[in-house]
């Protein structure tokens, strides 16, 4: 066996590096003598520290002085066993020439011996040798019970070290910790190290050299190949970042929609409003598409817990959001009352020509503004001067009528100049009026905005 240097682990002669950690191992050198460097190694593993064994009590006999225990008192014992001069004695036992002695022990043909010893019965007598004599320490291998029928007949007595002494509580000196001890039972191949967790199958053939190598090594022992190197290569690495790809959107509960309106005032369809960018046009839903006057791609809705927005995209129609409060309005503006599509512009006084002549005109008695009616695209038609402080437009009272508009009130609205800017605003109409959208133009819950032809009403619920 070579141990590693590193972690301690005992590794085959033939393993070039350990199983446990990978590292290169080493032959240790051959001792000079009879049995070599591992009968040496195999005897410090095997024998304990006699000046660190534990102390066992006093016989009744007395201690004894001089030698291991087991020998005789008075100068005839020896390191092991009586000495020079007992008769019958020799360097194991009983010398020659003792009846029924041999080598080991009492020779075969005594009664109740074995080749080792005195046979199973003998009362009082151990594996290694006969009875002890009254009031001496017992033999290194002490007397024990009569080993019964499946019993070892070799090794120590149970609770008893190697040499007769009780059985230390760590390992011997030179074993390395978390090395199972010698004589010790050995898990079987392929079982799982004690106190580690349990291997799965049986052993595992390397993927370098094909050594078949036991699923709890992390290591070759004929070539140093990690066994566990491609399955950490396949298992996937713990994530550092979070993948929002993967996480689940989250719900939103903000439900929006728009509600068409009838000429009556009653309630028509629905269309849903997604929270972001919604669409409207005529090729975009079923609410839309009988609408001659939208446009396939028309307005845009952009929804969100704060509001909506409302932005015209180019639309041939534009797009109308009923007003709620006076508001000022500039020069280009259009507006709807009813079925009635008006612009206002400003009414400047004329100025000469490059060369100073004078533009003729009807007398201005302090027109400000006009109102002129669109017919159509690039096309207007009647114009109404705006004089006064005040204009109001209705169907039958009012500065400017439009008496065949069922859909204008009888007093609409009113335009009006203040501190130099002209405003615009409703008089309690029955029908609203409409600014059109020039670019885009925030709106609320209730808002009415007017698409073509169709008039609805944005709900926006949270």
């Amino acid at each position: 066996m070579i141990t590693c240097q590193r972690c301690g682990k005992e590794n085959q002669d033939h393993y070039k590096f350990c199983l446990g950690c990978g590292a290169e191992l080493s032959a240790p050198p051959k001792a000079a003598g009879p049995g070599g460097g591992d009968d040496m190694a195999m005897m410090k593993t095997m024998m304990a520290d006699v000046g660190s064994a534990p102390a066992r009590p006093t016989p009744p006999g007395g201690v004894q002085t001089g030698g291991l225990p087991g020998v005789g008192p008075g100068p005839q014992g020896g390191p092991m066993g009586p000495g020079p001069g007992a008769p019958g004695s020799g360097p194991m036992g009983p010398g020659p020439g003792a009846p029924g002695s041999g080598p080991m022990g009492p020779g075969p043909g005594a009664p109740g011996s074995g080749p080792m010893g005195p046979g199973p019965g003998a009362p009082g007598s151990g594996p290694m040798g006969a009875r002890p004599r009254p009031g001496t320490n017992p033999a290194p291998m002490g007397p024990g019970p009569a080993p019964g029928p499946g019993a070892p007949a070799w090794g120590p007595p149970p609770g008893q070290g190697p040499m007769g002494g009780p059985t230390p509580a760590g390992p011997p000196p030179g074993v390395p910790s978390g090395m199972p001890s010698p004589g010790a039972a050995s898990p079987p191949a392929g079982g799982p190290a004690p106190g580690g967790p349990a291997p799965t199958g049986g052993p595992r053939p390397c993927p370098s050299c094909g050594t078949a190598v036991p699923p709890a090594f992390k290591f070759c022992g004929a070539c140093g190949h990690r066994m566990d190197e491609g399955q950490q290569a396949a298992s996937p690495q713990p994530r550092t970042t979070a993948d929002f790809s993967q996480q689940p959107a989250p719900t939103s509960s903000l439900r929006a929609m728009i509600t068409l309106i009838r000429p009556d005032g009653s309630e028509g369809g629905t269309h849903n409003l997604v929270e972001g960018e919604n669409i409207i046009g005529r090729e975009h839903a079923d609410i839309f598409e009988q609408d001659g006057y939208l446009s396939p791609t028309h307005a845009e809705l952009i929804v969100n817990a704060a509001g909506a927005v409302v932005r015209d995209l180019d639309s041939l129609n534009g797009v109308f959001v009923r007003m709620t409060e006076e508001e000022p309005i500039e020069p280009g503006q259009i507006l709807r009352i009813g079925q009635e599509l008006l612009r206002f512009d400003t009414i400047e006084p004329p100025e000469p020509t490059e060369d100073g002549t004078e533009v003729m005109g009807s007398p201005n008695p302090g027109y400000w503004g006009k109102i002129t009616v669109i017919i159509g695209n690039d096309v207007d038609g009647s114009a109404f001067p705006l004089l006064g402080d005040s204009v109001t437009m209705g169907r039958e009272r009012g500065d400017i009528n439009f008496p065949d508009d069922g859909y204008v009130s009888g007093l609409h609205a009113r335009l009006y100049t203040r501190d130099g800017k002209v405003f615009l605003s409703d008089l309690g109409s029955s029908n609203g009026t409409f600014i059109k959208v020039q670019g885009e133009r925030s709106v609320g819950n209730g808002s009415f905005v007017l698409l073509g032809q169709q008039l609805f009403r944005l709900n926006l619920q949270t």
